[in-house]
Protein backbone atom coordinates (compact mmCIF):
# COMPACT_ATOMS: atom_id res chain seq x y z
CA UNK A 1 0.00 0.00 0.00
CA UNK A 2 1.50 3.44 -1.27
CA UNK A 3 0.95 6.19 1.37
CA UNK A 4 -0.42 9.26 0.69
CA UNK A 5 3.26 11.31 0.52
CA UNK A 6 4.39 8.93 -2.52
CA UNK A 7 3.46 8.73 -6.15
CA UNK A 8 3.95 5.51 -7.77
CA UNK A 9 4.63 5.33 -11.62
CA UNK A 10 3.98 1.92 -13.56
CA UNK A 11 6.23 2.37 -16.67
CA UNK A 12 5.59 -0.26 -19.16
CA UNK A 13 7.58 -1.20 -21.83
CA UNK A 14 7.71 -3.90 -24.79
CA UNK A 15 11.31 -3.95 -24.90
CA UNK A 16 12.79 -5.60 -21.89
CA UNK A 17 16.13 -4.57 -22.60
CA UNK A 18 15.46 -1.32 -21.89
CA UNK A 19 14.62 -2.66 -18.33
CA UNK A 20 18.12 -4.24 -18.09
CA UNK A 21 20.15 -1.25 -19.75
CA UNK A 22 17.91 1.77 -19.76
CA UNK A 23 16.12 1.40 -16.14
CA UNK A 24 13.92 4.75 -15.40
CA UNK A 25 15.26 6.36 -12.11
CA UNK A 26 16.05 9.67 -10.54
CA UNK A 27 18.91 10.83 -8.47
CA UNK A 28 21.63 8.72 -10.76
CA UNK A 29 21.68 10.39 -13.81
CA UNK A 30 24.92 12.89 -13.68
CA UNK A 31 26.48 13.64 -16.43
CA UNK A 32 29.78 12.34 -17.50
CA UNK A 33 31.89 15.54 -16.90
CA UNK A 34 30.25 15.97 -13.33
CA UNK A 35 33.05 13.32 -11.95
CA UNK A 36 35.83 14.97 -13.13
CA UNK A 37 34.82 18.48 -12.19
CA UNK A 38 35.96 19.96 -8.98
CA UNK A 39 33.53 21.53 -6.49
CA UNK A 40 35.94 24.39 -5.65
CA UNK A 41 38.66 26.59 -7.54
CA UNK A 42 40.88 28.90 -5.75
CA UNK A 43 41.22 32.85 -6.89
CA UNK A 44 43.81 35.34 -5.97
CA UNK A 45 42.00 38.14 -4.03
CA UNK A 46 44.92 41.28 -5.25
CA UNK A 47 44.36 43.25 -2.18
CA UNK A 48 45.31 40.54 0.12
CA UNK A 49 47.32 38.26 -1.95
CA UNK A 50 45.20 35.10 -0.46
CA UNK A 51 43.79 32.49 -2.54
CA UNK A 52 40.22 32.08 -2.05
CA UNK A 53 37.84 28.80 -2.51
CA UNK A 54 35.15 29.62 -4.79
CA UNK A 55 32.68 27.17 -6.09
CA UNK A 56 31.92 25.92 -9.85
CA UNK A 57 28.45 25.06 -10.71
CA UNK A 58 28.99 21.89 -9.51
CA UNK A 59 28.14 23.28 -6.03
CA UNK A 60 25.01 25.61 -7.58
CA UNK A 61 21.40 23.80 -6.26
CA UNK A 62 19.55 24.62 -9.24
CA UNK A 63 21.92 22.99 -11.75
CA UNK A 64 22.54 20.09 -9.13
CA UNK A 65 18.39 19.43 -8.74
CA UNK A 66 18.17 20.18 -13.17
CA UNK A 67 20.64 16.94 -13.65
CA UNK A 68 19.08 15.05 -10.28
CA UNK A 69 15.69 15.07 -9.98
CA UNK A 70 14.03 14.22 -13.41
CA UNK A 71 13.68 11.04 -14.49
CA UNK A 72 15.87 10.52 -17.76
CA UNK A 73 14.65 9.33 -21.20
CA UNK A 74 17.48 8.32 -23.16
CA UNK A 75 17.58 6.72 -26.83
CA UNK A 76 16.57 3.81 -27.00
CA UNK A 77 18.11 2.87 -30.47
CA UNK A 78 21.09 3.84 -33.00
CA UNK A 79 19.13 6.29 -35.20
CA UNK A 80 20.57 7.92 -38.68
CA UNK A 81 18.44 11.00 -39.58
CA UNK A 82 18.56 12.00 -43.17
CA UNK A 83 16.70 16.02 -43.22
CA UNK A 84 15.44 17.25 -46.68
CA UNK A 85 15.70 21.11 -47.73
CA UNK A 86 11.86 20.76 -47.93
CA UNK A 87 11.72 19.62 -44.37
CA UNK A 88 10.96 16.72 -45.04
CA UNK A 89 12.69 13.42 -42.57
CA UNK A 90 13.97 9.75 -43.24
CA UNK A 91 15.10 7.77 -40.79
CA UNK A 92 16.55 4.26 -39.85
CA UNK A 93 17.33 2.21 -37.16
CA UNK A 94 19.35 -1.44 -37.33
CA UNK A 95 17.80 -4.07 -39.09
CA UNK A 96 17.65 -5.41 -35.26
CA UNK A 97 15.90 -3.56 -33.72
CA UNK A 98 13.17 -4.62 -31.55
CA UNK A 99 10.05 -3.73 -33.86
CA UNK A 100 8.04 -0.41 -32.14
CA UNK A 101 3.94 -0.82 -32.28
CA UNK A 102 2.65 2.15 -34.71
CA UNK A 103 6.33 2.95 -35.69
CA UNK A 104 9.41 5.04 -34.17
CA UNK A 105 8.26 8.31 -35.62
CA UNK A 106 6.26 10.97 -37.08
CA UNK A 107 6.99 14.27 -38.93
CA UNK A 108 4.59 16.86 -38.46
CA UNK A 109 2.81 19.23 -40.93
CA UNK A 110 4.24 22.81 -40.65
CA UNK A 111 0.64 23.62 -40.38
CA UNK A 112 0.76 22.22 -36.94
CA UNK A 113 3.04 24.69 -35.55
CA UNK A 114 3.23 27.57 -37.82
CA UNK A 115 6.03 29.62 -39.52
CA UNK A 116 6.99 31.71 -36.69
CA UNK A 117 7.47 29.32 -33.97
CA UNK A 118 10.36 26.81 -35.68
CA UNK A 119 10.98 28.93 -38.76
CA UNK A 120 13.47 27.09 -40.95
CA UNK A 121 13.21 23.99 -38.90
CA UNK A 122 11.40 20.57 -39.10
CA UNK A 123 9.73 18.75 -36.39
CA UNK A 124 9.84 15.18 -35.62
CA UNK A 125 7.75 12.97 -33.15
CA UNK A 126 9.95 10.37 -31.45
CA UNK A 127 7.08 7.60 -29.91
CA UNK A 128 9.42 6.95 -26.69
CA UNK A 129 8.70 2.78 -26.00
CA UNK A 130 7.61 3.44 -22.61
CA UNK A 131 3.76 3.92 -21.06
CA UNK A 132 3.64 5.44 -17.94
CA UNK A 133 0.54 5.81 -15.55
CA UNK A 134 0.54 7.74 -11.80
CA UNK A 135 -1.73 6.44 -9.70
CA UNK A 136 -2.61 9.48 -8.38
CA UNK A 137 -2.86 12.93 -10.48
CA UNK A 138 1.01 14.39 -11.46
CA UNK A 139 1.83 16.71 -13.92
CA UNK A 140 5.40 16.72 -15.23
CA UNK A 141 7.57 19.20 -17.07
CA UNK A 142 9.32 17.49 -20.64
CA UNK A 143 12.14 19.36 -21.68
CA UNK A 144 15.83 18.80 -22.72
CA UNK A 145 18.12 17.19 -20.50
CA UNK A 146 20.38 20.50 -21.08
CA UNK A 147 23.66 19.26 -19.20
CA UNK A 148 23.63 15.70 -21.30
CA UNK A 149 22.78 16.95 -24.64
CA UNK A 150 26.02 17.64 -26.43
CA UNK A 151 25.53 15.50 -29.31
CA UNK A 152 22.17 17.43 -29.85
CA UNK A 153 23.98 20.49 -29.52
CA UNK A 154 26.86 19.73 -32.26
CA UNK A 155 24.05 19.40 -34.78
CA UNK A 156 21.91 22.03 -33.78
CA UNK A 157 19.17 19.88 -32.31
CA UNK A 158 16.44 20.93 -29.69
CA UNK A 159 13.71 19.09 -27.79
CA UNK A 160 10.37 21.21 -27.41
CA UNK A 161 9.17 21.46 -23.58
CA UNK A 162 5.19 21.20 -22.47
CA UNK A 163 3.61 20.04 -19.28
CA UNK A 164 1.29 16.82 -19.15
CA UNK A 165 -0.46 14.98 -16.76
CA UNK A 166 0.76 11.13 -16.40
CA UNK A 167 -2.42 10.56 -14.37
CA UNK A 168 -4.57 11.73 -17.41
CA UNK A 169 -2.14 10.42 -20.28
CA UNK A 170 0.39 7.42 -20.72
CA UNK A 171 2.14 7.59 -24.14
CA UNK A 172 5.41 10.02 -24.06
CA UNK A 173 6.39 11.86 -27.31
CA UNK A 174 10.41 13.70 -27.64
CA UNK A 175 9.53 16.39 -30.17
CA UNK A 176 13.07 16.75 -32.01
CA UNK A 177 13.66 19.94 -34.11
CA UNK A 178 15.97 19.77 -36.81
CA UNK A 179 17.76 23.31 -38.64
CA UNK A 180 16.36 23.13 -42.77
CA UNK A 181 19.88 23.80 -44.59
CA UNK A 182 19.83 24.19 -48.41
CA UNK A 183 21.32 20.91 -48.42
CA UNK A 184 19.91 17.36 -47.68
CA UNK A 185 22.47 15.84 -44.29
CA UNK A 186 22.27 13.14 -42.08
CA UNK A 187 22.63 13.48 -38.54
CA UNK A 188 23.24 9.80 -36.33
CA UNK A 189 22.22 9.68 -32.81
CA UNK A 190 23.64 6.77 -30.70
CA UNK A 191 21.44 4.25 -28.40
CA UNK A 192 21.83 5.92 -24.96
CA UNK A 193 21.83 9.62 -25.81
CA UNK A 194 20.25 11.13 -23.35
CA UNK A 195 16.60 13.38 -25.09
CA UNK A 196 14.24 14.89 -22.33
CA UNK A 197 13.99 15.24 -18.81
CA UNK A 198 11.08 14.68 -16.84
CA UNK A 199 10.57 16.93 -13.80
CA UNK A 200 7.34 15.69 -11.58
CA UNK A 201 5.86 18.59 -10.29
CA UNK A 202 5.64 17.72 -6.66
CA UNK A 203 7.12 17.31 -3.20
CA UNK A 204 6.12 13.99 -2.94
CA UNK A 205 8.48 10.85 -3.22
CA UNK A 206 8.42 9.33 -6.48
CA UNK A 207 7.98 5.66 -6.83
CA UNK A 208 9.05 3.65 -9.83
CA UNK A 209 8.12 0.21 -10.89
CA UNK A 210 8.81 -1.40 -14.80
CA UNK A 211 6.88 -3.82 -16.04
CA UNK A 212 7.23 -5.87 -19.96
CA UNK A 213 4.22 -6.25 -21.72
CA UNK A 214 5.23 -9.18 -24.22
CA UNK A 215 1.85 -8.40 -26.28
CA UNK A 216 2.25 -5.19 -28.08
CA UNK A 217 -1.93 -4.77 -28.00
CA UNK A 218 -1.63 -4.47 -24.21
CA UNK A 219 1.54 -2.11 -24.96
CA UNK A 220 -0.92 0.29 -26.99
CA UNK A 221 -3.97 -0.65 -25.22
CA UNK A 222 -2.29 1.89 -22.30
CA UNK A 223 -2.11 4.56 -24.27
CA UNK A 224 -5.55 4.00 -26.17
CA UNK A 225 -7.61 5.80 -23.26
CA UNK A 226 -8.82 9.08 -25.45
CA UNK A 227 -12.31 9.11 -27.22
CA UNK A 228 -12.16 9.37 -31.21
CA UNK A 229 -13.04 13.41 -31.70
CA UNK A 230 -10.68 15.46 -34.15
CA UNK A 231 -10.14 18.22 -31.52
CA UNK A 232 -9.80 18.30 -27.78
CA UNK A 233 -9.41 14.32 -27.27
CA UNK A 234 -7.53 15.06 -23.84
CA UNK A 235 -10.14 17.16 -22.61
CA UNK A 236 -13.12 15.28 -23.94
CA UNK A 237 -12.04 12.36 -21.68
CA UNK A 238 -11.69 14.28 -18.49
CA UNK A 239 -15.05 15.94 -18.82
CA UNK A 240 -16.58 12.08 -19.47
CA UNK A 241 -14.82 11.08 -16.52
CA UNK A 242 -16.04 14.07 -14.35
CA UNK A 243 -20.22 13.07 -15.27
Amino acid sequence: MFKNNTVKLDCYTYDKKLIDFQPLQTNRNNPPWWTSLKTLYKVLRPRSGISVPTPTIKACPGIMDYIRRPILIKLWTDIIFKVYPDGRIHLSEPLHAVEQPGGLAHVHDREQYGDTIYKNRAVLKLVCPWHVVANKPLDVICADSHYHTDDLREHDIQISPGVLSLYDQHALNVFLTFPIKDHEYEVTLKYGTPLMSIFPLTEKKIEIKMHHCDDYNRWAQIADIFPSTFLGRYHARKRALKD
